[in-house]
């Protein structure tokens, strides 16, 4: 089938806008929104026909609550029951259901979706075809792509998505003000005449309504439990959302018009399902993934300030925002995380972090940066968005962990919040995907509408419970005045409405000023090693295989906190038995090592000379978490740091020149993660790196066998001298004659 094209004269700003302003709610309707000057993000606004057929998302019936607390590092891993996924069709006005199914996962339900898809031939001008899906994945569907049991979930029979196909589109290129109609051949919209357009007017703003939400005390208790959590181990950050709820005095549509004037910004939408009374207008300013030409990328967001009263201010909140180590911190960390999900579908060697700058909005500037890769032919758009989602930038980290902590905190579902509005062509490769933040969601009830806005940032240990209140107070203002006429606080001298635009990162001194985004070199090693890494739960496994890979080794990834109960010994002696590992490394995670009984078990033979192959012992790497499971099976405690937790910071580390350290210059920097530390309590092994103090261990050693520990990340774009130190462990032999620590002692 061929897709035909049509372009028409075109004067208004913002036509596609005029076009749904014209109609009378009747229908569905859908509209993929790009505001603010025209930058890379926001290229052009599509108008899709939703006209054919449609997927409903339905959460199922039979789900057990948990127990437990994920702040204190219990959580309930596994599949919920299958979703209820209801296909439609479009029949005189009216949706009528053909079939229904029951997909056990996201990525199956997206798959399901593919087949109804309208092949037709690809016109490379455009990046979006005729004939895919579009519509919105509420945050809650994140349950079905990422394997978790949460206590907090919707009522069965809740909507929590919907795609349409979209046979035809209008597209709207902003940068010469041309309309453009693609469509499948014979849609009906190439039959109609050319549209008119009328002026738009921005509704007035609303008179003021107070809607509900929790003190500000009771939200800055909260982020109180978190760092505690923090503190403990459990995790590293969590992205608590605040909520705004309230009737609303007029119309979700007028929201979405006031939101586009006051709060442009690249990737805003509509979403208005008439018959079941939904509606979501979005000013977001994230993406979470698209998709074109091979390459899957994404721009995670995180790091804010609110904008200043002048350019100078700006600046100097710019200069404050990218030296803050806290911020940074944040930052990196998500980069990190994203290179996980992103290593998960694209080919290895390929996923970077690709460029660093900040975004300014009308009251708020971000940190954003850009991660992509190729993806691997044998994978999907639709697998590469259930990869990436939801969002880590609005989940936290580690991703799973913290998705049950925020289900705890929050103590209800999220819905389209934090979720995703987009498109999908599986059968073209392409997709955009934003995430839902600076979002209204209203519900129809009988005689007016009840709207919800939610707003919140990632907490990490240096966070500063009043600060956390008053960024998320600064995020929703804009939408809670185009809502209900309220600034949650904030009068227009005290957050400044100031011109959009895209700026550079301001440069730094110390460590921090030695991280830069970068294409990574490609290794022309030729080691002939398997690699047996055991996966704890955490964010930046695929990373640390990928820092493998790039040096030559075959990686081979088990689960360390599976979710069945197994025998650990059955277990570990198969492993050995099935992939004969030249080396094993002990992966970091959340909690104590006491946690993963698999990582303890082979901590334990390492140290007793019975990890073995051959009779040689196989060298073995443990890496935070696993650091810290050779220290406990060693006999060593295992404390909160007595200077606190440090979490995605650029650090300098010094050691002794021994085990990985022998061809290490004095003085590295390595991205940090760690609440808990070492304390020795014997010589059985030895300490062989420190932090910047000397005070805190942060790397171990055997006196005569190859067992190294490390308590920090030499996979993330944080650690600059990182691969190196990979290196040295892969030419660890696995016969104890090759292994020679370097003795000489450099301790600080």
């Amino acid at each position: 089938m061929r897709v035909i094209e049509r372009t028409e004269d075109n004067s208004h700003e913002s036509p596609l806008i005029s076009m749904l302003q014209a109609r009378t709610r009747e229908g569905d309707e859908l509209l993929l929104h790009s505001g603010g000057p025209v930058t890379d993000l926001s290229q052009k606004s599509m108008l899709p026909a939703l006209d054919s057929i449609r997927f409903l998302f339905f959460e199922p019936y039979g789900e057990d609550a948990p127990t437990g607390s994920a702040l204190r590092g219990e959580i309930h891993l596994g599949n919920p029951s299958p979703l209820n996924l209801v296909r439609q069709r479009l029949v005189e006005g009216r949706w009528h259901t053909e079939e229904e199914y029951n997909p056990a996962t996201l990525e199956q339900a997206l798959s399901i979706v593919a087949e109804h898809e309208i092949e037709v031939e690809q016109n490379e001008q455009h990046s979006i075809t005729p004939g895919g899906f579009a519509g919105l994945l509420g945050y809650d569907l994140g349950r079905w792509s990422n394997s978790i049991r949460l206590a907090n979930t919707p009522e069965p029979g809740t909507l929590l998505g919907v795609l349409w196909r979209c046979d035809a589109w209008w597209i709207h290129e902003r940068a010469n003000n041309q309309l453009r109609l693609i469509a499948i051949e014979g849609h009906q919209w190439l039959e109609q005449e050319s549209p008119k357009f009328s002026d738009l007017q921005t509704p007035a703003k609303p008179e003021s309504i107070v809607p509900d939400s929790e003190s500000d005390s009771e939200h800055a208790r909260k982020v109180e439990k978190i760092r505690e959590s923090i503190r403990g181990g459990h995790l590293y950050q969590v992205n608590y959302g605040r909520r705004w709820q309230a009737e609303m005095s007029g119309q979700p549509w007028d929201t979405f018009l006031r939101m586009t004037h006051s709060n442009p910004a690249p990737f805003s939408s509509w979403l208005y399902l008439a018959d079941h009374g939904w509606a979501v207008a979005s000013a977001s300013p994230e993406r979470l993934m698209r998709l074109e030409s091979g390459i899957v990328s994404t721009r995670p967001i995180k790091g804010t300030r609110a904008r200043g009263k002048n350019e100078k201010e700006d600046s100097a909140l710019r200069l404050e925002l990218a030296s803050s180590e806290k911020e940074m911190a944040e930052h990196l960390m998500l980069v990190d995380l994203e290179r996980h999900d992103l290593s998960s579908v694209c080919q290895s060697g390929s996923v970077h972090w690709s460029d660093c700058r900040i975004e300014a909005l009308a009251n708020v500037q971000h940190l954003v940066s850009g991660v992509e890769g190729k993806i691997s032919p044998n994978n999907s758009a639709g697998k590469s968005l259930a990869a990436l989602f939801p969002g880590g930038s609005i989940t936290g980290c580690p991703k799973v962990v913290t998705m049950a902590a925020i289900d705890q905190l929050e103590g209800s579902p999220r819905s389209a919040w934090t979720g995703s509005i987009g498109h999908l062509n599986q059968s073209a490769g392409q997709a955009d995907w934003n995430i839902l933040i600076r979002t209204m969601e209203a519900r129809s009830g009988p005689e007016s509408w009840y709207a919800t806005v939610q707003a919140g940032g990632g907490v990490v240990i240096d966070s500063n419970p009043a600060h956390e209140v008053e960024e998320a107070r600064w995020k929703a203002a804009a939408v809670t005045e185009a809502t209900w006429g309220f600034r949650t606080g904030f009068s227009n001298e005290e957050l400044p409405e100031r011109e959009v635009g895209i700026l550079p990162l301001p440069k730094v001194k110390g460590a921090l000023g030695r991280i830069s985004p970068g294409v990574p070199k490609e290794s022309n090693s030729e080691i002939d090693y398997h690699v047996l890494l055991v996966d704890n739960l955490d964010s930046f496994t695929n990373n640390i295989a990928e820092s493998l890979h790039r040096l030559g080794a075959k990686v081979t990834i088990v689960e360390g906190r599976p979710v069945e109960k197994i025998d650990t010994k059955t277990q570990v002696n198969t492993w050995l038995d099935i992939y004969r590992p030249t080396h094993i490394i002990i992966g970091p995670g959340p909690s104590r090592p006491e946690v993963s009984p698999l990582s303890m078990e082979i901590a334990h033979r390492a140290l007793q000379n019975r990890l073995k192959i051959l009779d040689a012992p196989i060298p073995l790497l443990g890496w935070c978490l696993g650091h810290q499971a050779i220290g406990l099976a060693a006999g060593w405690n295992l404390i909160e740091s007595p200077l606190g937790a440090v979490h995605g910071v650029p650090s300098r580390i010094t050691h002794d020149g021994s085990g990985l350290f022998q061809h290490a210059a004095e003085e590295v920097v390595m991205m940090r993660y760690n609440s808990l530390v070492l304390e020795a309590t014997n010589e059985d092994i030895v300490a062989n790196s420190w932090d910047e103090s000397g005070s805190l261990i942060m790397g171990l050693s055997h006196p005569s066998l190859p067992i190294e520990g490390v308590q920090f990340h030499p996979e993330s774009v944080g650690s600059p001298d990182g691969l190196a130190l990979l290196r040295s462990f892969l030419k660890f032999s696995n016969k104890v004659t090759k292994f020679e620590p370097n003795k000489q002692v450099r301790r600080p």
